[in-house]
């Protein structure tokens, strides 16, 4: 550690995943890392290395982390994550863990970036920053236990967990929410808390525009696309089911709801499987415009990110979802698609949709837009 590196303060990153692991989650804390790195001495506390050994890696994925970043890694769980006991007993132990580790090294002095997965971290990290007193920033990605509702999970003693996670978020410094949307639940879920109000910062996530760039449109008639987790909170079932004649509905990925969707033999819907992050520039400009869907009831407890990278194709919009929530404002505030079914289809409206939205991918959701505001936040 060279001298420069030992002046800077220090920042830890608790998260469960980091890469090398492959996920959104994953990819978005090494790239904030990496940025940090220029303003602090960072440090990482997150789970095993290889989250999912069942995954394929992607072997085009060339990421790369500073050479100055020191990583500590818990061990993980080896439960099965399909069943719900599994996955809260795994969500339980992971945060135990990480939270050990933490306890081991984190001093008054430093600054915490954490993720909000696993949920039992906020409460644990809360406390001990009570105890230690560190500086306490969460980056707010899912709103626990509001979240269990959409998803159909009935929580038990719901009002007393959500208590105890209100009085968690409310002790941070300060809450990093992904939109508008999510800022208005979480004052809401502080307000009724005389711990503290935490300050709230909108930082929203960011579109690959380099890796990404527009390709020509299809000729074919008109293509809808959906890429990412076939689940049940997606929504696809009704999406097919209203599916105009005129559209043909590829999807890529693959989930809990894959089979179930197949079984419907719709003969306008066609399943490509698993991508890599790697193939994203060939998937996203295989339509003429992309699917991005946020349960009813998930006003302000989440943001779909693919959206970024929808924009970075060049590519509009079709969204579905509550009203007022970031993308719907963001589809309709910019004009670069639609919230619902259009009422009729143009190729042109199309790609003149596509052009203002690459243009907005670059203007304002650049990755390099998007990391200035994290070291100017913390």
């Amino acid at each position: 550690m060279d001298k420069k590196t030992q002046l800077k303060n220090t920042l830890w990153i608790v998260t469960e995943l980091f890469p090398p692991d492959e996920t959104s989650t994953s990819y978005i804390l090494g790239e904030i890392a990496n940025a940090m790195s220029k303003k602090y001495q960072v440090k990482v506390i997150c789970g095993p290395e290889i989250y999912d050994k069942r995954k394929k890696l992607d072997k085009n994925n060339h990421f790369c982390l500073d050479k100055s970043i020191e990583v500590f890694r818990a061990n993980g769980a080896d439960l099965d994550k399909n069943t719900t006991k599994g996955k809260a007993l795994s969500f339980l132990i992971m945060s135990k863990r990480i939270n050990s580790l933490v306890k081991q090294h984190i001093r008054k002095e430093d600054k915490v970036l954490m993720v909000t997965n696993p949920a039992p971290l906020v409460v644990l990290m809360s406390r001990l920053k009570k105890k230690v007193g560190f500086e306490l920033n969460i980056l707010v990605h899912d709103v626990f236990p509001e979240n269990t509702k959409p998803a159909g999970l009935k929580l038990p003693l719901y009002g007393m967990i959500k208590h105890i996670f209100d009085k968690a978020y409310s002790r941070a410094d300060q809450l990093i929410v992904l939109g508008r949307d999510m800022k208005d639940v979480l004052e809401k879920k502080v307000l009724n808390c005389s711990v503290n109000i935490p300050k709230i910062t909108i930082i929203e996530n960011w579109a690959d525009i380099n890796g990404i760039k527009p390709q020509p449109m299809p000729q074919e008639k008109i293509v809808l696309e959906y890429a990412g987790n076939i689940g049940r909170v997606q929504g696809l079932n009704k999406v097919i089911e209203q599916l105009p004649e005129s559209v043909d509905f590829h999807i890529y990925g693959t989930g809990a709801m894959e089979e179930t969707l197949k079984k419907m033999n719709h003969p306008r819907v066609f399943f490509h499987g698993p991508y890599l992050r790697s193939q994203q520039n060939e998937v996203l400009s295989a339509c003429h415009i992309a699917l991005v869907t946020l349960q009813d009831g998930m006003y302000g407890l989440g943001v779909p990110s693919k959206t970024y990278n929808i924009l970075a194709s060049g590519r509009p919009v079709l969204f579905f979802g509550p009203k007022d929530s970031e993308i719907d404002l963001l589809v309709r505030e910019k004009q670069i698609g639609y919230c619902g079914w259009p009422e009729k289809w143009d190729k042109d409206e199309l790609m003149k949709m596509g052009e203002r939205a690459r243009e907005l991918a670059i203007n304002e959701y650049s990755e390099t837009t998007i990391l200035n505001k994290f070291i100017k936040a913390i």
